[in-house]
């Protein structure tokens, strides 16, 4: 099909709030280990003409998704990149690629590439930067408390309401992290419907409290607890975050299982995990950059918060 074929069967635009429940039908689908609609309604907020959708101008239905969202002036992410599969072939993923792509513009585009498409993004596509660590998925199906000398390990954590002064120290916290404003990120984050956030916090000299870390879970689209992010200073304040997670989930939510997307290089993150009975699976994505690799403290990131909207 060529390209006036196509702009005559499907229209290409930005996803619309009604147009949600559908999309996700499409990643959904295809296994994706992401948040549900909230997130995508989260990412929204962000970014509002980041999402692009193909519509089958005959039966209103959605053909295919890919967003470029826009995550600051100078970085950008592609990622939900899904097309039904009886459209594939047609050359609708690459108008969709296109859209995306050209809605960051200028910027250092991210994304996560599986292993067969890895040609393609270094070559074609331009994406020829590597991060020198992947993106392991880590799973239980039913994750476990590990036996401690104390009922809570230290740091101890507290729950981070969305309108409460909390959502700033974890603002300064992810600054500190990212190095750039990602305060809308944050906030629409930890405002998710569904979303537990935990905060570590050590006392300090000064008779107050210093934040470590923090941490993000929620219902995936398959149907698991997605741990996404943990931020976190040192192993003890992750430890402290991820043990308040699974603790909070009664013994039918663990039963849901529990699934956590890790960066290779943290090999601490692996080992806390481990302890918690989530393992490394055979699901593994390789970090792509057009600019330059966007460095990050790995040792700092135990659990990713997302592999499909942003880039760390």
């Amino acid at each position: 099909m060529n390209l006036d074929q196509i702009n005559t069967k499907f229209v290409i635009r930005n996803l619309s709030n009604n147009d949600i429940p559908e999309m996700v039908s499409l990643p959904r689908s295809e296994g994706r280990e992401m948040g549900q609609e909230s997130e995508i309604l989260s990412w929204m907020n962000v970014d509002p003409y980041g999402i692009f959708v193909a519509e089958n101008v005959e039966d209103g239905q959605i053909a295919g998704c890919c967003c470029g969202i826009a995550l600051s002036d100078n970085h950008g992410y592609i990622g939900m990149y899904v097309v039904k599969s009886k459209y594939r072939g047609l050359g609708l993923g690459r108008i969709l690629w296109n859209a995306a792509v050209n809605r960051l513009g200028n910027r250092n585009i991210g994304l996560s590439s599986a292993p067969p498409m890895l040609g393609f993004y270094r070559g074609k596509a331009g994406f020829a930067f590597t991060a020198r660590w992947t993106v392991d998925l880590y799973m239980a199906l039913d994750p476990v408390l590990p036996k401690s000398t104390l009922s809570r390990p230290l740091p101890f954590t507290v729950v981070v309401d969305p309108k409460g002064s909390l959502v700033q120290h974890a603002i300064d916290y992810d600054y500190f992290i990212h190095k750039y404003d990602r305060s809308s990120i944050v906030k629409e984050t930890i405002g998710e419907k569904g979303t537990l956030t935990l905060m570590a916090l050590k006392p300090s000299i000064d008779d107050n409290f210093q934040a470590t870390g923090y941490a993000c879970m929620k219902k995936s689209l398959q149907g698991h607890w997605l741990i996404a992010p943990i931020y976190a200073e040192d192993s003890s304040s992750a430890r402290s975050l991820l043990y308040g997670l699974v603790n909070a989930l009664n013994d039918d939510q663990r039963k849901e299982g529990m699934v956590a997307k890790l960066v290779s290089s943290n090999s601490e993150a692996s080992k806390l995990f481990l302890q918690f009975g989530l393992k490394k699976t055979q699901y593994q994505l390789q970090r792509l950059f057009t600019k330059e690799v966007y460095e990050m403290p790995e040792n700092k990131i135990f659990a990713l918060q997302s592999s499909v909207f942003c880039t760390e």
